[in-house]
């Protein structure tokens, strides 16, 4: 039964953001969406310099959980940016949501050994072309129906190329599409790591909710 009530939007962040409200653009679109009578929860997050998958999942579930009702924790549209687009990703392979907006997510760790200790990212073993810790795209699809994904071809931490991985596994196969399933993906130019604001992920919010 589809929830009556409002999605709650919450903001993931990036990696260091002690200060969730006072970093990059986080703040601001809490204020916006609160002042349009859209619940939000923009909090600072548990570990945040290394940002681990073990932490950021169980941590984003327990916001979830903080719907009225156990049955209404679907009703949760994510937002993530950066290390919290990797761990909002993940959180989708579990536990299905109304919505997830991706801003500057990346397919591998690129050879940074604090993200690889993360625990997001898929491995490959030496000379071995199968992954270890994969994506479970399939998983993602089924428990979040309505992505929207933002990547510029400016950022200087993580390639164009990295989204487009994501990019391809979260549209899937025209020929196994699932039903009511939605993807779009927004290449802004000249945007760099989303460092400001961008009215454009405020629409796509909207759009979700």
């Amino acid at each position: 039964m589809k929830s009556l009530s409002p999605p709650t939007v919450i903001i993931c962040p990036g990696n260091g953001c002690t200060n969730i409200k006072e970093s990059n653009w986080y703040g601001e679109l809490h204020d916006i969406l609160v002042d349009k009578s859209i619940p939000c929860l923009c909090e600072n997050f548990p570990d945040p310099y290394r940002a681990r998958r073990e932490k950021w999942v169980p941590y984003i579930r327990s916001l979830a959980e903080r719907r009225k009702y156990e049955e209404d924790t679907a009703n949760v549209i994510l937002v993530g940016h950066s290390s919290g687009a990797q761990a909002a990703l993940r959180y989708a392979e579990t536990y299905p949501t109304r919505g997830i907006v991706l801003v500057s997510a990346t397919y591998s760790d690129l050879g940074d050994a604090g993200e690889r200790a993360s625990g997001y990212y898929p491995q490959v073993g030496n000379g071995d072309d199968d992954e270890t810790n994969p994506y479970r795209f399939d998983e993602m699809q089924k428990n979040c129906k309505r992505w929207v994904q933002f990547h510029s071809d400016d950022d200087p931490f993580i390639p164009l190329y990295e989204a487009e991985r994501i990019r391809d596994g979260l549209k899937g196969d025209d020929d196994n599409a699932l039903d009511d399933y939605s993807f779009e993906y927004k290449m802004l130019p000249g945007r760099s790591h989303f460092f400001e604001f961008a009215p454009e992920i405020l629409e796509a919010v909207l759009s979700l909710c």
